[in-house]
């Protein structure tokens, strides 16, 4: 097995993909089955991205490739980058790398997005099997927020089920422009857990300015689309987990009234967004010095859900200011159940440094001999790591091994199947390790 990865930084595409050609196709011996490849989104253009991809697979000799544009990228042998390419390069006689996968209509349809992950899942006869798969990420239209007004009205109070309608065709109109990622992508997942797939590691796409969506399936770049692949072998096993920085755990709530369409009316029975403010400890008037100014400003906030084992699971929470409520990423599948409790949890740099070296520990813990790693990171930990961003790669090396190649995407949603369980999640990092099982025969 030969693995190469790099990461290059530069304002210029094209000096970018030169780099990457030399430092990381370079240093492989023959031909590459796969690459999974990470840009930045600085360089804008759909054509800039086709012609990267192409001197890709044409100096790599392999179609086989599967990647997307992400706000910041890294690998376990260069600098994390926000204005570069980070790619991961494969040959191996040991693993399988299916072809690749996409669908276009993925933010309407999600259900057949899944369909085409099953189906190609159910052709692979090689007993280890790993899913990767990348979604499209957030984008909200400049008056999304008034859209969701109507949400406050006394009416929308008393005819619940009416209005919960009324939320679901707003989010399947702004869901045309990215509006609604976490019930697409939590829908997607929920299906492959009750079809038996039992690890897939998956994120989206996005730009921090929430303007370019692209992702990559072989030499072709699709625009708010699902791409995917799965490795597979009858020597190589995959395991996975994932985490999120719960070193600082603040008070609890309980979401005591909500509609469906992922918008929280009441919490602890008083309007969300004024008993949110009150829980965090900031006033009206400070939120409104601060915020109301500004028409499409917002205040996230992460508020993690109890889950049926005892752990936590991170959403981002959202305070707008011409809103009563406040708009979360918590799934519908999970606003449904009674008794929804929170509790807030505060990211730190340090915090976010020791949860990547406990997530690399969980998801390696298993495997022996570890061959390779996949990373999806949120973004907003990018931003709040800054420049010590580097150390969480550290720590990951740390973990599984100063020698192991791993590759890093910082997304804008991280969501797994995790031994046959979704896990939808905000603000968190999941990892997958390729390597060999630990399991030994015994001799008495």
């Amino acid at each position: 097995m030969k693995i190469a990865t790099g990461t290059a930084s530069h304002r210029s595409i094209h000096q970018v993909t030169k780099n990457i050609v030399k430092d990381v196709i370079g240093d492989i011996n023959g031909t590459s089955d796969f690459l999974m490849v990470g840009f930045t989104p600085n360089y804008r253009s759909k054509q800039a991205y086709e012609e990267a991809l192409v001197k890709l697979s044409d100096e790599s000799g392999t179609t086989n490739i599967v990647g997307g544009v992400f706000p910041g990228v890294a690998t376990s042998d260069g600098y994390p980058t926000t204005q570069g390419c980070s790619v991961m390069a494969i040959k191996s006689d040991d693993i399988t790398f299916h072809k690749p996968y996409s669908y276009s209509n993925i933010r309407t349809n999600p259900k057949k997005g899944a369909k085409i992950i099953l189906d190609c899942y159910n052709k692979i006869e090689q007993k280890n099997k790993m899913g990767f798969f990348l979604t499209a990420g957030p984008f909200f239209e400049p008056d999304a927020y008034e859209q969701m007004k109507i949400l406050d009205t006394y009416f929308a109070q008393k005819f619940k089920g009416m209005f919960n309608a009324i939320g679901k065709l707003i989010n399947k109109n702004m869901g045309k422009n990215g509006y609604g990622t976490a019930n697409y992508a939590d829908e997607i997942l929920s299906i492959l857990a009750k079809k038996n797939i039992y690890n897939m590691i998956g994120g989206a796409t996005i730009d921090i300015d929430m303007v370019t969506n692209f992702q990559f399936e072989g030499i072709n770049v699709l625009k708010d689309a699902m791409v995917g692949t799965f490795f597979s072998s009858d020597k190589l096993e995959f395991d996975m987990d994932w985490t999120f920085d719960k070193s600082q755990r603040s008070d609890d709530f309980n979401v005591s009234d909500y509609l469906t369409s992922g918008y929280v009316q009441k919490i602890n029975k008083k309007p969300a967004r004024k008993a949110f403010l009150d829980l965090i400890g900031i006033s009206e008037e400070m939120y409104n010095e601060e915020f109301a100014r500004y028409a499409n400003a917002s205040l996230l906030y992460l508020s993690a859900l109890s889950s049926d084992e005892g752990e936590h699971v991170p959403y981002v929470s959202i305070i707008q200011s011409i809103l009563n409520g406040v708009v979360t990423t918590i799934p519908e599948r999970i606003l449904k159940k009674d008794n929804v409790s929170a509790d807030f949890f505060t990211q730190s740099g340090t915090g976010i440094q020791e949860s990547a070296f406990e997530c690399a520990i969980k998801a390696s813990q298993n495997i022996e001999n570890p061959c390779f790693g996949v990373f999806i990171n949120c973004s907003n930990r990018l931003l709040i790591a800054g420049d010590k961003i580097e150390k969480e790669t550290n720590m990951i090396k740390e973990a599984i091994g100063n020698d192991v190649p791993f590759i890093t995407f910082y997304s804008g949603g991280e969501f797994s199947v995790i031994r046959n369980k979704p896990v939808f999640a905000a603000v968190s990092l999941h990892g997958m390790i390729a390597g060999e099982n630990t399991t030994k025969n015994v001799v008495f």
